[in-house]
């Protein structure tokens, strides 16, 4: 069993006697539970969805548990609804078997992003294939900004102006000249 679903299953497993409603935990953006009541639980996987093939796997191989009563997957919206014998199959467990059988763990594994780091991605990605298309597939944002650095700093070098400092200095003087004036 993969590291996290152990690690997961291990301490959830590892609390006994507590109100279970809505203990569940829910990984937005890969497994989230909807809710939880006796016997039964929603997990909503948003990576399922249009997956009809995925969802009738993971169905047939969930009834295969003696403790599941009933399991419907929608593929339309990423649903999965579990009856359970609950004195028999705790939730934790059905959890831990969704993220396997989806093979969900790396991306459990991998860190969130803030919504800002996402946005300041994908300006740059925008901003990286404007400069492509722009310039017919000469030249993209990431090799545009470097090479125009250099060429502004070799320019100070060759002009005799700032010599030992960076060429990155160089050209942020170039580009941005500061108000105040050199002596």
């Amino acid at each position: 069993m993969h590291l996290v679903t152990a690690f997961v299953l291990a301490s959830l497993l590892g609390v006994k006697n507590r109100d279970r409603a809505g203990r569940l935990p829910s990984f937005p953006g890969v497994i989230e539970t909807v809710h939880l009541l006796p016997g039964r639980v929603r997990f909503r996987v948003p990576g399922l969805v249009g997956r009809r093939a995925e969802g009738q796997q993971l169905k047939a191989r969930l009834a295969r548990l003696e403790a599941v009563k009933e399991v419907e997957v929608n593929p339309i919206s990423g649903s999965i609804r579990l009856r359970f014998a609950e004195e028999r199959l705790q939730p934790e467990l059905l959890l831990g078997a969704t993220i396997r059988l989806l093979g969900l763990e790396r991306q459990l594994e991998r860190a969130p992003r803030s919504w800002l780091a996402r946005e300041v991605q994908e300006g740059g990605e925008a901003l990286n294939r404007a400069v492509y298309q722009r310039t017919g597939g000469l030249l993209d944002f990431y090799t545009a900004m470097p090479l125009l650095l250099v060429i502004l700093g070799v320019r100070n070098v060759l002009a005799g102006r700032m010599l030992g400092w960076p060429l990155l200095w160089w050209a942020y003087r170039e580009v941005f000249p500061p108000t105040w004036k050199d002596r």
